[in-house]
Order: structure tokens, then C-alpha cells, then sequence
């Protein structure tokens, strides 16, 4: 019997250790370490983290000159305020360089307290595409999400 509260008490450490490896790129700022600014996945961390704290102009300067062109900042702003990304973890899953664009994958999953059955949690990838545009990388389409978004995705 004791045995097996020693198995326990390892696996939960474990478990543990394995969900602090696979932080977040967005659980917020003071637990999470900002990946490097001049790398693909640092701009949607960071395109992340201005969303989440609605700082929108900063987002939308995460967009390629292309895409602002497509979508004014007043059509991003109105489409940001319905944009939630809320309690969660967002984990970089891949990052892939094809002709000079980059694609950035992430996972999200969303944590719910309460329900009838209790809490819940569910996941989604996005999937953001980058190019370099005057030494920054600049998002060059919006990720489909399960709710409005900023801009129409292209």
C-alpha cells in the first residue's frame, strides 16, 4: 500500500515538472520568459500578449504592411474588442520556414472552472504566418479562431 503512495506522489512531481516545461508563451508576463524579440515566435508571443492585455495598437502593429492595407486599424480595433483570450496556456508546438515565410504553430487550451460536470478544459491550434518586413517579423494572415476576429483571415 505505501508502495503505491510513493508511485502516486512520483508521477504527480513528474507530472508536475512536465507541465512547467511546456509553459506557456502567454500565461502571463511575471512567470513567463518573453522569447527573442527578432524571432518569428517571439513577434506571435508577443502579438499574443498585446491582445490579451488589450493593447491593441501594439497588436496591429504586429500585422504586415500588407495586411494593415487589408484591414484599417479602426476594422482591427472593432474586431478586437470581441477577440477574448482569456485564462489559458499557449504552448509553441512548431516552427517551419518555407520561401522566406515562417509559420508559427501554437496549441491553446482553455481552462473552465465550474459546469455541470465540473471543470473543463479544450484545445485548438492556430497556426500564424510570418514574413521579415524591415528586420521585424510581421504576421501576414489572422489564424482562424473559434470567435470573431481582428480581421478577416487571408
Amino acid at each position: 500500500m505505501a508502495k503505491i503512495w510513493l508511485y502516486g506522489a512520483v508521477t504527480f512531481v513528474i507530472a508536475l515538472v512536465v507541465g512547467g516545461i511546456a509553459v506557456a508563451l502567454v500565461t502571463g508576463r511575471g512567470g513567463t520568459e518573453l522569447l527573442p524579440s527578432d524571432s518569428p515566435e517571439g513577434a506571435v508571443q508577443r502579438y499574443l500578449l498585446a491582445m490579451k492585455d488589450e493593447e491593441y495598437r501594439e497588436a496591429y502593429d504586429y500585422l504586415s504592411s500588407d495586411l494593415q492595407r487589408e484591414c484599417s486599424y479602426d476594422y482591427f480595433l472593432k474586431g478586437a474588442s470581441y477577440t477574448e483570450i482569456g485564462e489559458g496556456q499557449v504552448t509553441l508546438e512548431s516552427v517551419r520556414t518555407v520561401d522566406g515565410r515562417t509559420q508559427v504553430k501554437v496549441r491553446i487550451t482553455v481552462f473552465e472552472p465550474g459546469g455541470p460536470l465540473g471543470a473543463s478544459e479544450y484545445s485548438y491550434d492556430w497556426t500564424f504566418h510570418l514574413k521579415l518586413e524591415e528586420g521585424q517579423w510581421r504576421l501576414v494572415s489572422m489564424p482562424e479562431m473559434p470567435w470573431p476576429v481582428p480581421c478577416p483571415p487571408y
